[in-house]
């Protein structure tokens, strides 16, 4: 085995084994080959994985297979980017990096190591939920387990996205300003506007001829092939509901046709060339280009604006910590809320934006946004003390260690209801109802952020999983009352507001709870 080679294999085993050790992996491998039990339902419910016209298809292989395939699609294009974009930035907390740096191993080679690693990880994780939704077919099924036609929907659909975001996620370190937070919110966005070019190209009968070829998520190709085999768009995976008056139809899966062979196979390659891009700019764990006692380092945009603001922040802080008596636990609330204003100045301006569009934007278009900027202003809150090893010194400070949850929530409920300022007092003007729905939903942010910040000590679990809620509610417009958590389109009701506000209570509970369960370990 050649030195090049050598070295690939080892980041390759280590990053796996370091992976598959941790309990968290092992927690999240379970709980998704657990959701087949949920995405395959039986149809004594009145539901099915894949629902056609209002008839469902019979549980095969093709259909079971091409359904979990699918919802494993989505698992890994969005999910799986914010369980692998932190081994680079692991490598550099732990010093394992300046070790690697230091050995013969080319920076392109550690790369491409940790995109085998990405691509391996998340391929294990696809074929757990593979293995348990053929299993399923044995508890469900209403036919015989065909192995190669599993496999074979999960060839079809699975590839482009583990290539597409093992590459991303790499990339996404490699390059500073792309590494943190905003690196976060940019894939988010960027992943849903790529389901939406593929699929609005298949509803316009191949507007753009080139789409295809960037079928990153497979949405194109399973439209197109649905669309073609069965001759309507109406149709819907994941647990829906059927009409039980209309016969059953047998479903064969997706097959490969001539016209998308190079497409697919294009879509799969070309997001390997983010990886000599991602050499570029990577670091090679140089001590003064990653700023390790600094989360952003100040040779890039985002770090020059903070510290242009800085000297503005520091006076306005210090006007809001004046009112704050000191010793008193509320005291502490703030100071840690308004620590936020001193670490990213950049949050003033968010602060000074939101309350000027509040003054003229209408509220049903403006609050999406706010609530949106507020969810990723406040999403590391409750991790930033476990981030910056500063919790030994946290727990030195009186009753902080005991009632360290109701602290987070209440600095991070201060940090909203501040930000927040403006629009709750136009929502004001308009009744009692509005701006109870409003202080509900901001209630929701706070504690949900609180919650999975507590719960996973990770700030990615709490944005990809509220953007994802957000988008949507922002897509149903609405339609559905018990989606409008904030009153945002006016259609929430007094037991929308209660059942977020119950939701805010059980997921603070949830926190509390393994909180305990920390402090009883230690």
């Amino acid at each position: 085995m050649s030195g090049s080679l050598a070295r690939l294999v080892a980041i390759v085993r280590v990053d796996f084994l370091v992976r598959f050790r941790r309990v968290s992996t092992v927690v999240v491998f379970l709980l998704l080959s657990a959701f087949a039990y949920v995405w395959i339902p039986s149809p004594a419910t009145g539901r099915t994985l894949i629902q056609i016209n209002g008839q469902r298809a019979i549980y095969n292989s093709g259909a079971i297979g091409m359904g979990t395939a699918s919802l494993g699609m989505i698992f890994v294009g969005l999910f799986g980017f914010y369980v692998i974009s932190s081994a680079i930035r692991k490598d550099v907390v732990s010093r394992c990096g300046l070790v690697a740096a230091s050995t013969p191993m080319r920076s392109g080679e550690y790369l491409l190591g940790k995109f085998l690693g990405n691509v391996l990880f998340l391929t294990t994780f696809l074929g757990g939920f593979m293995l348990s939704s053929m299993a399923m077919l044995l508890v469900r099924g209403e036919a015989s387990i065909e192995p190669l036609v599993f496999l074979e929907q999960y060839l079809l659909l699975t590839p482009a996205s583990v290539v597409f975001v093992s590459a991303v996620a790499v990339l996404f370190e490699s390059i500073p300003f792309l590494s943190g937070k905003l690196g976060d919110v940019v894939y988010f966005f960027f992943w849903m506007a790529a389901i939406g070019l593929v699929a609005s190209n298949e509803a316009s009968h191949h507007g753009i001829s080139w789409a295809r070829y960037f079928d990153f998520t497979g949405f194109g190709f399973t439209i197109d092939q649905m669309t073609r085999t069965l001759h309507t768009d109406s149709v819907s995976i994941g647990a829906s509901a059927f009409d039980p008056k209309k016969a059953p139809i047998v479903f064969p899966g997706l097959t490969l046709t001539r016209g998308w062979v190079l497409p697919r196979l294009v879509s799969t390659l070309a997001p390997l060339l983010f990886l000599p891009l991602a050499a570029l700019c990577f670091h090679r764990f140089d001590p003064a280009r990653t700023k390790q006692t600094a989360e952003k380092s100040h040779r890039n945009w985002i770090g020059r604006l903070q510290n242009l603001f800085k000297p503005v922040s520091r006076r306005i802080v210090a006007q809001l910590l004046r009112p704050a008596r000191r010793g008193s636990f509320v005291a502490a609330m703030w100071s840690d809320a308004v620590l936020t204003l001193t670490l990213y100045p950049l949050v003033l301006i968010v602060f000074v934006v939101i309350t000027i569009a509040t003054m003229s934007a209408p509220l049903a278009g403006l609050m999406p946004g706010v609530l949106a900027a507020l969810a990723i202003v406040v999403s590391d809150v409750a991790t930033r003390d476990a981030r910056a090893n500063t919790i030994a010194m946290l727990w030195a400070t009186p009753r902080l260690r005991e009632y360290f949850v109701w602290w987070k929530l209440g600095s991070t409920a201060l940090l909203s209801l501040f930000l927040c300022a403006g629009p709750l007092a136009r929502t004001a003007t308009h009744g009692a109802q509005p701006v109870g729905a409003l202080l509900v939903g901001i209630a929701f942010v706070a504690a949900t952020a609180t919650s999975l910040g507590v719960i996973t000590v990770n700030a990615k679990t709490f944005i990809v999983a509220f953007l994802s809620f957000w988008y949507l509610v922002v897509n149903d417009r609405g339609a559905s009352p018990w989606l409008d958590f904030a009153g945002f389109y006016g259609s929430g009701n007094s037991r929308t507001m209660l059942g977020y506000a119950a939701l805010s209570a059980v997921a603070i509970v949830l926190a509390e709870g393994r909180h305990r369960m920390r402090l009883a370990a230690a």
